[in-house]
Order: structure tokens, then sequence, then C-alpha cells
């Protein structure tokens, strides 16, 4: 079984990861009804969750390198 730490980690990027999927489908759904204001406002939220999902990613890599990223 992970840490609960390290499974918390991977929990949070793989909840970022499926939103971002999601960011690109909503964008262009607003872009089909012209509404520029959703438009950024997804576009924002994307860029948001991109910069917490590389903080996440740099310290799951630091778990891993530092060898403390294991089943118990």
């Amino acid at each position: 079984m992970l840490k609960d730490i390290d499974y918390d980690l991977m929990e949070t990027i793989t909840i970022i990861s499926k939103s971002l999927y999601r960011y690109d489908a909503y964008m262009l759904d607003a872009d089909k009804c012209k509404c520029e204001n959703c438009a950024k406002l997804w576009q924002q939220f994307k860029e948001n969750r991109e910069k917490e999902l590389e903080v996440l990613l740099a310290e799951l890599k630091n778990h891993i390198d530092m060898g403390a990223l294991t089943a118990d």
C-alpha cells in the first residue's frame, strides 16, 4: 500500500489531469457559442491548473528521487 502522502499527490495529479482534459472541451463549447467571457474563464482555469500540476509533479519526482515513494 502507498503512504498517504504519496497517494495524496498521485490522486491530486489525476484529478487535475482530468480537469485539464475537460477544460479543452469547455473552451470549444464556449467558442461554438461565441461566449468570450466563458472562453477566457476556462482558459484561466486551465492555466492555473497547469501550474498546480507542474508543482505536484515536481514534488512527486522529489519523492521518487529521494526514495521516499515506497509501498508499505
